[in-house]
């Protein structure tokens, strides 16, 4: 898969942005200030930046290093430059970058960047300050203080902790907004001072729970956790298996009801009034349920995705990872790119949002520890 740029112009062309800490979220926020023409320079201690250690591997030869698809995917496009993380002030990256990212607990000490008037934005677990400030976290311990863990397993036993750095990339776009919102203030005459941002991950998840947040706030009960497929108020919500592959389900309004049990052939349901109401058929999974498993189990996912759409229910296609790279809508939207990295290529996720006057890049290379420190890049003359 390759794509080309129609246009050399980039609206971040000339902005110079600088990662001196290299977390997911740090990464994340100046892979998209990168994706759209940034000068972003990751300033890496000698070791390299932490996301250089994460999982997914690509495979390797025996006896090669393991190469981090993770960092490859977070540094598309950035060069890198190992720095003197003891004496920030002096590295020229820094002095001479429009904004500098960075998460406090990374910086040997709270006045590293003292005296730098440069624009700063700050990225941790839970802010420079208040009651959690001094608190470490993790993606799992974030998932469950905003409640999105809650509703998810079994109805018996431990909820499931979900898999993935989520949190942090939530956190990193919520800094990527705020500073572009700083930035583009500045260019407008309307801020005259440097700032220094603070950016809380915890408080950028509470976006995706903002509902329960207002709930717990005022003493409402908040919903039971149902078991799998069953998130309250709605039924049927979810995924299931086919006879060949996975289709999403979420069938609402008693119109959609009653047109997803013509679907499925399921008539004994469709003239019952009590099933009208989304609550009522939570309340009546067991008995639902079983007869819509059996229903999905003899047709096609995607015969009933376009069968479906058809008749204004909504359904998608869901793909297996294996089938990831194939389905027609994301290769028209070119979802995923090419990414060069150590004589290894790999494809990865896009840039999530488009310009088309002037488009983002689409895949490209990751540098290297050190590729351009002065010296490495005279010897590479």
């Amino acid at each position: 898969m390759q794509q080309t740029d129609t246009t050399n112009n980039k609206p971040f062309d000339g902005l110079k942005v600088v990662d001196i800490s290299g977390t997911v979220a740090t990464s994340y926020a100046c892979k998209l200030f990168a994706d759209y023409g940034a000068r972003v320079t990751n300033v890496e201690p000698p070791q390299g930046f932490p996301t250089r250690q994460l999982k997914p591997f690509l495979p390797k030869a025996q006896g090669e290093e393991p190469v981090s698809a993770m960092h490859g995917y977070l540094h598309c496009n950035k060069a890198s430059m190992v720095g003197n993380h003891n004496n920030l002030a002096t590295e020229p990256a820094i002095t001479q970058a429009d904004l500098i990212i960075y998460n406090p607990a990374t910086l040997p000490s709270e006045d590293s960047l003292a005296g730098i008037n440069i624009n700063t934005c700050a990225i941790s677990w839970f802010g420079l300050t208040g009651p959690y400030a001094q608190y470490q976290g993790s993606d799992g311990v974030i998932q469950a203080l905003t409640g999105l863990m809650k509703g998810i397993g079994e109805k018996d036993g431990p909820p499931i902790i979900p898999n993935g750095v989520q949190a942090q990339i939530v956190g990193g776009l919520c800094a990527f907004n705020g500073a572009l919102g700083h930035l583009l203030g500045q260019l407008m005459g309307n801020l005259t001072q440097p700032f220094a941002l603070d950016n809380s991950i915890f408080e950028a998840n509470m976006c995706l729970t903002d509902l329960m947040a207002i709930n717990a706030f005022n003493d409402n009960p908040l919903p039971p956790r149902m078991g799998i497929n069953r998130f309250p108020p709605s039924y049927p919500l979810g995924i299931w298996p086919c006879k060949d592959g996975w289709l999403g389900v979420t069938a609402l309004t008693p119109s959609q009801w009653r047109a997803f049990c013509l679907l499925l052939c399921l008539d004994d349901f469709i003239d019952v009034d009590f099933f009208n109401a989304s609550i009522n058929r939570l309340a009546s999974a067991d008995v639902l349920e079983p007869a819509i498993m059996r229903a999905l189990e003899s047709c096609s996912a995607e015969a009933l995705f376009h069968k479906g759409q058809a008749m204004r229910i909504p359904l998608a296609r869901v793909p297996t990872m294996e089938e990831l790279f194939t389905v027609d809508q994301y290769v028209s939207r070119q979802a995923f790119s090419s990414i060069s990295m150590n004589d290894k290529t790999f494809l990865a996720p896009s840039i999530p949002f488009r310009l088309f006057t002037t488009p983002p890049h689409f895949g490209g290379r990751v540098a290297a520890l050190g590729e351009d420190n002065p010296i490495a890049t005279e010897a590479k003359v």
